[in-house]
């Protein structure tokens, strides 16, 4: 199909129509209905969720273990891909980027090894709740 063709069906078809859209002709669509958390009776605690239950409906703790590994892995990882490498290699003599690696370096280091230490002790909480 050639373009006027094309322009001549869809954009002047639209300009000549004279009909304009209202808010009253959208009032028959009801809101989409929101998840209702269970009722627990008054003065008792609801039960931790467990290990692989989902706290909000998107995410279990294995979940964000992984994303924190996945994480420190691209901060700081045996990839070419991590941005310790990226900030390596974007570390050239007169360019706009040197001395980036000289002052960015021990941080990325530091970022990776907390989230990784993170990741640990979440471990060690699964691993405790599985023993009891």
């Amino acid at each position: 199909m050639k373009f006027d063709d094309l322009y001549n069906q869809v954009f002047v078809s639209e300009q000549n129509n004279d009909e304009v859209a209202s808010p009253e002709d959208f009032d028959d669509v009801d809101p989409i209905p929101l998840p209702q958390p269970p009722a627990t009776p008054e003065g008792t605690v609801a039960a931790a969720p467990a290990v692989n239950q989902s706290l909000n409906g998107s995410n279990t703790l294995t979940d964000y273990i992984t994303q924190l590994e996945e994480f420190a892995n691209k901060l700081n990882g045996t990839e070419t891909t991590s941005l310790q490498s990226l900030v390596s290699q974007l570390d050239k003599a007169e360019s706009p980027f040197e001395g980036i690696y000289g002052r960015t370096s021990a941080e990325i280091v530091d970022a990776a090894k907390t989230l990784r230490s993170v990741s640990e002790k979440l471990k060690n909480f699964i691993i405790h709740a599985a023993k009891k």
